[in-house]
């Protein structure tokens, strides 16, 4: 297993870790409504339907990855 270098400002290992492992999370997530099955992008919708679909996305992702 390769090593990870994480280049930071934070002040202690233990920030630096934690805040990678929440940037990670959050990249996965906008990967899965962008490309990754959700395709929000391409739905082309109105602002009042896009809410919508974004808080059907929010729920369907918090079942998946409960």
């Amino acid at each position: 297993m390769l090593p990870w270098y994480l280049l930071t400002n934070l002040g202690t290992l233990k920030e630096a870790v934690a805040t990678f492992k929440c940037r990670s999370g959050i990249e996965a997530m906008f990967k899965d409504c962008k490309t990754g099955g959700y395709n929000l992008e391409k739905s082309h919708a109105s602002t009042e339907r896009l809410k919508t679909l974004i808080l059907l996305i929010a729920f369907a992702y918090s079942c998946a990855t409960l």
